[in-house]
Order: C-alpha cells, then structure tokens, then sequence
C-alpha cells in the first residue's frame, strides 16, 4: 500500500507539476512623464501572458501563447485609450529582461485624438488637434507589484515529497 500510495504522489507530480509550472501574465506599470507640452502626463498599463526572457523577448497584439499582448490601457489628457482604439498592431519588446520598446498607435472614432508610443528610448507624443493639446516625454515602466504563485508552491511540495520519499526508501531497504 506504501508504495501504491509513492508512485501515485510521484505520478500526480509529474502530471500536475509541468502545467502548474507555466507563469501566468504579468502586469507592467506606465507612467507617461511630460517634458514639453500643455498636457501634464498620464498613466497606464500593459498585461503580457507570460515572463519575459532574460535576453530578449516579443510580445505581440493578437500573438501566440507565450508571445500575447492581452491588454494595454492608457490615459492622457483626459482620454482613454486601449489595444480596440489601436490603429496596427501593439507590440511590446523587452531586452535584458527590461521593457526596451513599447509601439501603439491609436485614435479614437472622431479622428482628431491621437497618441503614439513608439519608444526607441521608452517616450511617447500625444496630441488632441480639436482641444489644442499636446505632451511628449518620457515612459517609465515597471513591473506590477507581483504575488506569489500557487504553482511554485505546488513545484516545490511535490519536489520535497519526492525526496522524503527517496530517504525513506533508502532507509527502509
């Protein structure tokens, strides 16, 4: 019964374990920091649906598991934009492990809003023609403040175990 009760700890871990161990999204923080313009800056957000790579990494509008864009607001001057009010498709970059290139360009429906963040250097512009307003400046992007994962805990009870399991074995024999 002992080593029923082993193989099928062992057998749930291997199963489980690989699907517990796939990172779930991650949310980065913008901050959109006027340097010139009547405009006093904004804020905003980005979900990717996986953990960027160390080296380097792409996440896309639209793209494939491991490589999505999911979401990404902004709000300046007073107006929101989000991927629907995207004229291409967003995309976001990372080098290093850092965020190196954030590119959106959106509108909204009546034409004269745009905002475009194109950041060879993280900075952006906006300009709303019908208001008179303008701002370009500086992104700054941060991770989200992040909270621990269940699967780790998952990963690393299954990995205990497991070596209980191995001395006791060794033990006992």
């Amino acid at each position: 019964m002992r080593k029923f009760l082993a193989v099928l700890l062992l057998t749930f871990g291997l199963v489980a374990a690989p699907a517990a161990a796939h990172a779930s999204s991650v949310t980065y923080d913008l901050t959109l920091v006027n340097l010139l313009g009547n405009v006093s800056g904004g804020t905003g957000s980005f979900t990717i649906d996986d953990n960027p790579n160390f080296l380097a990494d792409a996440f896309f509008q639209g793209g494939a598991a491991g490589s999505a864009l999911t979401n990404l607001a902004l709000n300046i001057g007073g107006h929101s934009f989000t991927l629907a009010d995207s004229n291409s498709p967003a995309s976001v970059f990372f080098l290093l492990g850092n965020v190196s290139s954030i590119n959106y360009d959106g509108s909204l429906g009546n034409g004269f809003l745009k905002i475009t963040l194109d950041s060879a250097g993280l900075g952006y512009a906006f300009t709303n023609l019908r208001g008179g307003q303008f701002s370009s400046g500086l992104i700054l992007a941060s991770p989200a403040a992040a909270t621990p994962e269940p699967s780790t805990l998952l990963l690393f009870s299954t990995g205990a175990l497991g070596f209980a399991a191995f001395g006791a074995r060794k033990f006992v024999a």
